[in-house]
């Protein structure tokens, strides 16, 4: 099927005796031939962070035949995009992800695919159904769509590395690896993270880098403060358990709280002030876990029973945030709840239906 287009057109300037320029404007049409098909290299692919910069997706179409009423005035005002949209969302509203292309074909890496079904919450590993169509403009009010073709990509959780201080200690054999941190959430001053504390390996330090040769904090004469002498002493705590570790590299103060975790909302025992449903700690695998009936309704995780130190709604589906909104369950039944804590300031959860 080919389509007409008017389109105004200013022509070229006529001069005038008083060597003034006027210029005219023609209604022009502009006729398209047969929309082209849109193919894609392949219609599924899990997506891998070790192949972040490879291409996801190729898309290809043969040229959209454009003609002018008048060739005079003609010129290239065609433009390509491809546009992807979740099926849920169906074109609804802004894409999920445009690309513009210069030619006949366009490609999507396999990062700028992850990133952008993160940022619309789409749960790593699992699979999801995008849509994707060829959007050719004219103008901007003019905006023909190919076919629309369906994919399949999985999404990989984009592990985030914050700047971090090691924690080396009798917990680990006194080594430094990135199991065993704390990071700065702003990339400032102060960082966080937590540790799993045996009887009799209560002591530790903080390195400024994965061994001994950067700065390294102990523990200064007064109680919460650190220092940076090579002589410093240990930092310790008091018992065997689970903490929070604070530190402030410029205010040179330190914290440790002892932390066991619940969750608290109307999706499990309710709002009050003791309707903590409390998860268990497994310290072989590091994570913090409950099985429970849940409802279709809002939650979050809190230590201690208080909201002191609580976690919400982060910024990717899946990650918590210091303080952040409430989480929600889509639908009442029973789910395996397990919060990881183990990636030092960027925290994340798992719903799993049981």
């Amino acid at each position: 099927m080919k389509f007409n287009h008017i389109i105004a057109v200013a022509l070229a300037c006529v001069a005038s005796t008083l060597g003034s320029c006027e210029k005219d404007n023609e209604m022009v049409t502009v006729t398209t031939g047969e929309l082209p098909t849109l193919t894609a290299s392949s219609d599924s692919l899990v997506l891998l962070q070790q192949n972040a910069t490879d291409t996801a997706f190729t898309f290809n179409w043969s040229p959209l035949e454009v003609n002018w009423s008048n060739e005079a005035v003609s010129s290239n005002i065609l433009r390509y995009s491809i546009q992807i949209s979740t099926q849920e969302r169906n074109f609804q509203g802004s894409p999920l992800l445009t690309v513009d292309a210069e030619g006949i074909s366009a490609s999507i890496t396999v990062n700028t695919l992850n990133t952008a079904l993160l940022e619309a919450k789409v749960a790593p590993e699992q699979p999801v159904v995008l849509l994707a169509r060829l959007a050719m403009t004219l103008a901007p009010n003019n905006i023909m769509y190919s076919n629309v073709i369906e994919l399949k990509a999985t999404p990989y959780e984009d592990v985030v590395l914050l700047p971090s201080l090691f924690i080396a200690g009798a917990l680990n054999g006194w080594s430094h690896s990135n199991d065993f941190r704390v990071g700065s959430i702003e990339g400032d001053s102060k960082y966080e993270g937590y540790a799993n504390f045996t009887a009799g390996n209560l002591a530790f330090k903080f390195s400024s880098q994965a061994n001994w040769d950067g700065t390294n904090y102990g523990a200064a004469a007064a109680a919460g403060k650190l220092s940076v002498a090579g002589d410093a002493g240990n930092l310790e705590v008091p018992a065997a358990g689970y903490y929070l570790l604070k530190a402030d590299t410029e205010t040179l103060d330190w914290s440790a709280t002892l932390v066991t975790w619940g969750i608290i909302g109307a999706a499990a025992g309710g709002w009050g002030d003791t309707d903590d449903v409390a998860l268990t700690y497994d310290a072989n695998s590091g994570l913090w876990t409950a099985t429970l009936d849940m409802n279709a309704d809002e939650f979050k995780f809190r230590a201690n029973n208080a909201y002191a130190i609580n976690l919400g709604a982060g910024a990717r589906n899946g990650v918590l945030s210091n303080g952040g909104g409430n989480l929600r369950i889509a639908e009442s039944g029973r789910y395996l709840v397990t919060l990881d804590l183990r990636n030092a300031g960027y925290y994340t959860y798992t719903i799993e239906a049981q």
